[in-house]
C-alpha cells in the first residue's frame, strides 16, 4: 500500500509538471475562471440582486469557483484521460510497472491540487476586486463544498472520458456538456432569471447548478443546500459506477 502511494505522489508531480509547461491546459484551466471573474465581475456583479439585500458579487464569485472546479476536475481530467486513451499512452501504461491504481490516483491528486490552486486564486482575486468573501464561520463549510465538487466532478470526468470516441473531441465534447447549463443556470449572471418552470427544474437537476449553489451559501446567507448535497452525492455515485463499468484502457 505505501508503495502504491508513493508511486501515485510522484504521478501526481510529473502530472503537475506536465500541465504547468502546456499553455493550452494552463490557459483554459488556470486563468480561464480568472478573466471571467474580472471580465463579467465588473459589468453584472455590482450592486444588490433585484428585490434582495444580497450583493451580486457574493453570489457571482462562487460561481466562478465552482465554474473553475468543473473545468479542472471535470473538463481537464476527462479529456485528457480521453486524449490519452486515444493516442495509446494508456494502454502502454498497462504494461510498465506503476499499477494502474497508482497512475489512476495519481491524476485524481493532480486534479486536486489544480483545483486548490484555482479556487484560491479565484477567491483571493474575488476578495481584492470586489471584496467578496466567505461569511465568518463558513470556510470550513466552503472547504467542505469544494471536496465534494472536486469528487463528483472528477468520477464524472473520467465517465464522459469513456464515451469520447476521439482525441479530437475530447474537450469540445468536454465543454458541450456542461456549458450550456452552466449559461442557462445564471452561473455568469446573478440576475439572470426567467427561465420556464419545467427547465427550471431540468437545470435543477445537474450538479452544476447544485455544486454552485453550495459554494454560494459560504457567501450569502440562503436556505441550506440539503438538496444541493444529496444531488452530489447522487452523481457522484452514478459517475463512478458508470466509469466502472465502461472505463477501458485502450480505443476500441
Amino acid at each position: 500500500m505505501s508503495r502504491t502511494v508513493n508511486l501515485a505522489f510522484r504521478q501526481a508531480l510529473l502530472e503537475q509538471r506536465s500541465f504547468w509547461r502546456s499553455a493550452e491546459y494552463a490557459l483554459f484551466t488556470f486563468a480561464l475562471p480568472l478573466a471571467l471573474l474580472l471580465l463579467i465581475g465588473s459589468t453584472t456583479a455590482t450592486g444588490y440582486l433585484p428585490g434582495t439585500h444580497v450583493e451580486g458579487q457574493m453570489i457571482f464569485v462562487p460561481s466562478i469557483i465552482a465554474f473553475g472546479v468543473i473545468v479542472a476536475a471535470y473538463v481537464n481530467l476527462g479529456s485528457k484521460v480521453a486524449v490519452l486513451r486515444h493516442d495509446g499512452v494508456l494502454k502502454r501504461i498497462r504494461t510498465t510497472p506503476l499499477p494502474p491504481g497508482a497512475y489512476i490516483g495519481g491524476l485524481l491528486a493532480s486534479t486536486v491540487a489544480t483545483v486548490i490552486l484555482i479556487a484560491a486564486a479565484t477567491g483571493l482575486i474575488g476578495w481584492l476586486a470586489f471584496g467578496a468573501a466567505p461569511r465568518a464561520g463558513e470556510v470550513p463549510a466552503l472547504a467542505g463544498g469544494l471536496v465534494l465538487g472536486t469528487v463528483c466532478f472528477a468520477v464524472l470526468g473520467l465517465a464522459i472520458s469513456s464515451v469520447i470516441t476521439s482525441a479530437e473531441s475530447a474537450g469540445p465534447v468536454a465543454y458541450a456538456s456542461f456549458l450550456p447549463i452552466a449559461i442557462i443556470s445564471g452561473m455568469f449572471d446573478p440576475t439572470f432569471s426567467g427561465l420556464p418552470d419545467w427547465l427550471s427544474r431540468l437545470v435543477d437537476m445537474f450538479p452544476v447548478k447544485a455544486l454552485a449553489e453550495v459554494l454560494q451559501n459560504a457567501y450569502a446567507v440562503r436556505p441550506f443546500p440539503a438538496w444541493n448535497l444529496a444531488n452530489l452525492g447522487l452523481w457522484t455515485a452514478a459517475g463512478a459506477v458508470f466509469a466502472v463499468w465502461r472505463f477501458r484502457w485502450h480505443a476500441s
